[in-house]
């Protein structure tokens, strides 16, 4: 073999080398890309999963519908007992994305009236709201308003969270405050539940005044419902058909929203202490802080979210609740 047959021969063998080395690489790194791609990455629990704030205009309320796969998020868009017909309704997607370019609902609309939209509720194709002193529902896949009922005859002075029971009516708090116009809280109303059935509303239940009801939903462990007060620290709880609710526990006070997980914990934002407060076997527990005026929430318990509409100041943060 000649000399120059050597050196090509040799080059020839390092660059053989070189290629198996290269594809070696490649396959590597590909297995290393897949590899990451199968593990999950681990999420900061001091760190929303998503965070909303374009075209929101103090929200109060957020609502998941997991069969249209979207966020319901009520604005105010002013005052909160004010009649000015310019609250609204925007869809958002499963992660925050926007839907809509213009409010899926808008009381700006000549066949719209909303006011100051609070607390919703999902009952079929209808989508109630909770509007100062009227209880509205809408067509849940067009915006349509269908129904108006009105509670002003019945003295409604601020209608504020929705849920929908089992026995198919539609119960909806009241918190009986009235705002100064120098900001200051009086209580010229009855802190209450109403229940609409057949289009017809009745007085369900009359809580202490000075509780001012506010959040509600229903607590299947005891087969009654769970209220909570925005100016009480009081957690009551409440059977259908009983004169009163009782007292089951007490937590730092300024409660809004309350949603049960699946795990059976109830969860409660405070204005008390800018907070998201567990209460689980009649304690209540911190479980995040810095979430400043949170309103009503809205869950998701598919992926264990829950979205907290913060009220002043003009976003939605989804936060993971991991089960316990």
């Amino acid at each position: 073999m000649s000399i120059h047959t050597l050196t090509l021969t040799r080059r020839a063998s390092a660059l053989f080398i070189l290629t198996l080395a290269a594809c070696g690489g490649a396959d590597a790194s590909k297995e290393a890309a897949a590899d990451a791609a199968a593990t999950p990455a681990v999420r900061d629990p001091n760190t929303p999963v998503a965070v909303i704030a374009e075209g929101l205009q103090t929200p109060e309320s957020v609502l998941w519908d997991a069969t249209r796969q979207v966020w319901y998020i009520s604005n105010i868009n002013g005052n909160p007992p004010e009649k000015d017909d310019n609250g609204y309704i925007l869809r958002v997607g499963p992660d925050g994305q926007k839907i809509d370019s213009l409010p899926f609902i808008n009381g700006g609309d000549a066949d719209v009236t909303l006011h100051a939209p609070k607390g919703m509720a999902l009952q079929g194709d209808t989508l109630w709201v909770a509007d100062i002193d009227a209880v509205r529902g809408f067509n849940v896949t067009s915006g349509t308003e269908i129904i108006s009922i009105d509670l002003a005859p019945m003295k409604a002075t601020f209608l504020n969270d929705v849920a929908v029971g089992n026995d198919g009516a539609v119960y909806i708090t009241d918190s009986g405050i009235a705002f100064g116009a120098d900001g200051s809280v009086s209580h010229p109303g009855k802190s209450r539940v109403f229940a609409v059935r057949n289009r017809a509303a009745s007085e369900a239940v009359v809580l202490p005044k000075e509780s001012a009801a506010n959040g509600i939903t229903w607590d299947a462990a005891r087969n009654a419902w769970m209220i909570v007060g925005y100016n009480s620290p009081s957690i009551f709880s409440w059977v259908p058909g009983a004169k009163d609710a009782t007292v089951i526990g007490t937590g730092p006070g300024g409660a809004d929203g309350l949603v049960i997980l699946t795990d059976g914990r109830a969860i409660y934002s405070s204005w008390a202490d800018s907070s998201l407060t567990v209460f689980s076997n009649g304690q209540s527990s911190t479980l995040r802080k810095g979430l400043p005026a949170p309103a009503d929430l809205g869950y998701d318990a598919a992926r264990n979210l829950i979205a907290v509409p913060l009220f002043m100041g003009n976003r939605v943060e989804i936060w993971s609740v991991e089960p316990k």
